[in-house]
């Protein structure tokens, strides 16, 4: 099983804008329709609750902090509810002119339908914060 989920995309924003859908619960909570968060705030040690309606029923996810530096890289533990597994997550942020590169990457997944589920998800976000970003 190939271990690593490595996602690339450039939008046309600066790299606090897509830091702030990433990290800000009100913008990110619009961004997207069906994920919302609840954190305190992002720096490492707080963990972030993605609160998911599917089919009628709360799903609760959680993700340890471990790093942020702000507008350049978010990393955290993430647990899907009901598991031990705990997924590793990043977010870089790379300016180039009126450009940023986005770059997710996730590891450690318990097998090849969290590592494929995982990988469409992070599509659908990265699909999701372009939309958004555009139509400011």
């Amino acid at each position: 099983m190939n271990d690593t989920v490595l996602l690339n995309m450039s939008l046309e924003a600066n790299a606090e804008e897509i830091w702030n859908v990433l990290t800000n619960v009100d913008t990110f909570n619009n961004c997207f329709d069906n994920t919302s968060i609840e954190v305190d705030e992002f720096k490492s040690g707080n963990v972030v609750k993605f609160v998911t309606d599917v089919n009628g029923e709360k799903v609760i996810d959680e993700a340890a902090i471990r790093s942020c530096y702000t507008n350049e890289r978010l990393s955290y533990g993430y647990k899907k509810q009901n598991t031990t597994n705990e997924i590793d997550v990043s977010f870089t942020l790379k300016p180039s002119g009126n450009f940023t590169y986005l770059t997710i990457e996730g590891r450690n997944f318990s097998d090849d339908f969290d590592r494929s589920h995982s990988e469409n998800n992070w599509i659908n976000m990265m699909q999701g914060i372009k939309k958004y970003i555009q139509n400011k």
